[in-house]
């Protein structure tokens, strides 16, 4: 018989990939409405970066939107590697890779938006 996680971190994991997909969600609505309703025919670079380094919600949105994303994805990797049953040992290296991407896209998303949220 396989070891297995803990339940609690199994239900965390359901709970947390269902409240990111709800996130997502309602994330892409804001942001066809943004686009496409308020900023209509004005979208440009400059419109962008200005809204972004007003430092009001725009900012708390996108510092939200990004490790949503991330974890959304890779915990959606996570489970279809799940699906196939992989042995104890390449479940290991599964999660590894995934932790170092997750990592990864996570500081990639940071650098790429702080200069568009004011930062230097």
């Amino acid at each position: 018989m396989e070891p297995r996680r803990g339940r609690r971190t199994e239900v965390w994991n359901w709970l947390l990939q269902r409240v990111t997909g709800l996130f997502l969600a309602y994330a892409l609505a804001v942001h066809l409405w943004a686009v496409h309703v308020v900023s209509q025919d004005q979208l440009t670079w400059a419109t962008i970066t200005a809204r972004l380094r007003d430092g009001n919600a725009w900012t708390i949105y996108y510092s939200l939107f990004v490790p949503a994303v991330v974890y959304h994805a890779c915990n959606g990797l996570w489970g279809i590697a799940l699906d196939y049953g992989p042995a104890l040992r390449l479940r290991r290296w599964i999660g590894l890779g995934l932790w170092g991407g997750a990592t990864a896209l996570l500081i990639y998303g940071y650098y790429g938006l702080r200069p568009l949220l004011g930062g230097a």
